[in-house]
This record gives C-alpha cells, sequence and structure tokens, in this order.
C-alpha cells in the first residue's frame, strides 16, 4: 500500500494515526504538496487532496474517513469505533467541525487576502473552532490506555492543529481536559511520529 500526504494536514494525520493503530506495516508513503497539482498525486485523486491510499489491489481510497471505514472492514482488530459507536461518531464530528473550519480558514486567507478573518464568513470559521473545542472540552473523549477511539484520534488531531496553525491567537480559550487528553496519547508512537510539523 501507498498513502499519499502532508506532514501538516489533519486529514492525513487522522489517516497516518488509523494505520499506525491497526500495524499496517506494508506502507510506503509520499509527501506531497497538494497546492502544486502534483502528478502523481492527480492521478489517484483528481481532487489533489491528502490522504489519498493507494490499496495493495491498486485501488484509489480518499477522505480520511473513508479511509478509517475501510480499515474497520479491512482489519476490524483492534476496532477505533470503541464500545459506543453512536457517542465515538458524535465527538468524532464535533472534532471534524473543527477541523473542516481550521483548514477552510486557512485557505481563505490564501485565496482572499488578510482580512478573511474578520469578514463574515471568517467569524463564522472561528466561531465553529471555538464553539467545538469548547464542546469537547465540557464532554472529551473517555481514554485511559490502549488503541485510542477515533473520537480520540480526531479531538487530539484538532487540538494540535489548532495550536499549530493559531498558536498565538487570543481566541482561544484554556482547555486542560483536551490538554491532559492529547497529553496522554501522544506518548503513542501513532501521534508522535504524526504530529504537524511545518
Amino acid at each position: 500500500m501507498h498513502l499519499f500526504l502532508n506532514t501538516t494536514s489533519p486529514y492525513a494525520r487522522i489517516a497516518r494515526i488509523a494505520l499506525a493503530e491497526k500495524e499496517i506495516g506494508d506502507l510506503s508513503a509520499d509527501i506531497v504538496d497538494p497546492w502544486a497539482d502534483a502528478p502523481q498525486l492527480l492521478e489517484v485523486n483528481t481532487a489533489a487532496r491528502v490522504p489519498a491510499l493507494v490499496t495493495g489491489e491498486g485501488r484509489s481510497l480518499t477522505e480520511s474517513l473513508l479511509i478509517v471505514m475501510w480499515l474497520e472492514h479491512e482489519r476490524p482488530e483492534p476496532s477505533l469505533l470503541g464500545h459506543d459507536v453512536t457517542a465515538v461518531l458524535s465527538l468524532a464530528g464535533i472534532a471534524m467541525g473543527v477541523i473542516d473550519a481550521a483548514v477552510h480558514t486557512l485557505i481563505g486567507r490564501k485565496i482572499t487576502d488578510a482580512d478573511f478573518d474578520d469578514a463574515p464568513v471568517g467569524l463564522r470559521r472561528r466561531r465553529s473552532i471555538v464553539d467545538g473545542l469548547q464542546r469537547l472540552e465540557a464532554d472529551p473523549p473517555e481514554y485511559t490506555k490502549g488503541v485510542p477511539d477515533l473520537s480520540v484520534i480526531t479531538t487530539v488531531t484538532a487540538l494540535d492543529y489548532v495550536r499549530f496553525r493559531f498558536g498565538t491567537a487570543t481566541w482561544i480559550s484554556e482547555l486542560p481536559r483536551l490538554d491532559a487528553l492529547a497529553g496522554l496519547v501522544r506518548q503513542r508512537q501513532s501521534f508522535e511520529m504524526s504530529y504537524p510539523r511545518a
């Protein structure tokens, strides 16, 4: 199998963590710049987005959560959906909303100008980030040890990405429960090796 990724993409990070936690060992990877329309990425994903996973059969899978679904089907153990699938997916949905708002804020800045953050759409994205993180802080995913479920993976990915991209923003409040959760799982190799780096 072959994975196309970017070291700062939260979507690619979700797929990387899931692949590592499922102990997929026969995996090679290419780091690509999705903004550059890399020909090898376009060949497997016409949308030029990461992650893109080429299976052993040569099929292209795109979108992080679809890759997780495929992994759950192909290798059900250890499960990334936990014992209460509805609760896991509910929290993962909130975390994905945070990730989407953060990514779209950066895209908005890239395609418009520096005033995007204070425009109505930019302010709505900021509200989505803040409110989503506050909901997760009020009711964080449960984790003690072992393989983290999808709610933990997406929540920590969202937190790390927001801190990575908006670390000096004054609108990010204290999130001690999420920081404690992140501190626990960052000790796992899957989280440490995929931590966003410029």
